[in-house]
């Protein structure tokens, strides 16, 4: 089974955006950057363009009334957001926040409108970008509820892979982003406790390592264990 290649995209991975929908927003759009731990839109704001990430990785927080912030979902190169928000003009639930430097091209509202209009093809990319992110939103929900600690771990290091922004050197992959733990808890629905438990089993077994900052997991987790959770499921 060829996990990373594979059509079936999991729980936090949408597919890369079209060279279509690239060519129309490095066109039609201007580019913007902000720095780690920049918040790029605000809980309850009003979203006045549709952002597509050239490079760095965005996280989709929502806030308690206490003030605290958690990460429901991560974004990486190449792939857009705000494209509902912005068609809607609606206040937004969540707010964004760059977790790592970021560069974006960002198109405005009307100009987003203009291009559905004269291209059916575009059109029918965006519709599918924002209905692939609602399906994303309901598989975590499902995978948060249903799904033992372990597998919820292997799905998350697969759906990082899918991003085809991974290195491999022999029988490892480098993920193309390191997260503390307690960010890992948060999107996986898990304590931060019985992460750091499960990332030390598999680190006495040989199946992650960590090297100046870092993290690598091995072809043999990702592949047997993934059949193995697979046809469990």
């Amino acid at each position: 089974m060829d996990v990373l290649h594979s059509s079936m995209y999991l729980q936090w991975a949408n597919p890369p955006a079209s060279d279509r929908f690239f060519n129309y927003v490095k066109e039609k759009g201007f580019k913007k950057s902000f720095e780690k731990g920049t918040t790029i839109l605000h809980e309850g704001e009003i979203v006045q363009h549709g952002y597509y990430i050239v490079e760095g990785w965005v996280a989709l927080c929502f806030n308690n009334p206490a003030g605290d912030s958690r990460i429901a979902s991560i974004l990486g190169p190449k792939r857009p957001f705000g494209l509902a928000a912005a068609l809607d003009q609606v206040p937004i639930p969540l707010s964004f926040k760059a977790i790592r430097d970021c560069e974006f091209y960002l198109v405005s509202r009307d100009i987003l409108i203009q291009g559905m209009r004269e291209d059916i093809d575009l059109n029918l990319e965006m519709i599918d970008s924002i209905f692939t992110r609602c399906k994303s939103a309901y598989q975590m929900i499902n995978l948060s509820t249903y799904f033992p600690s372990e597998k919820k771990l292997v799905y998350f290091f697969i759906t990082l892979l899918q991003y085809m922004e991974y290195r491999e050197a022999r029988d490892w992959y480098e993920l193309p982003i390191n997260l503390s733990h307690t960010q890992i808890a948060q999107l996986i629905g898990l304590s931060r406790v019985t992460v750091c438990n499960i990332f030390n089993q598999y680190r006495s077994e040989g199946k992650i390592r960590s090297s100046q900052q870092k993290l690598f997991v091995s072809n043999r987790l990702i592949n047997d264990e993934y059949v193995k959770l697979f046809l469990e499921t």
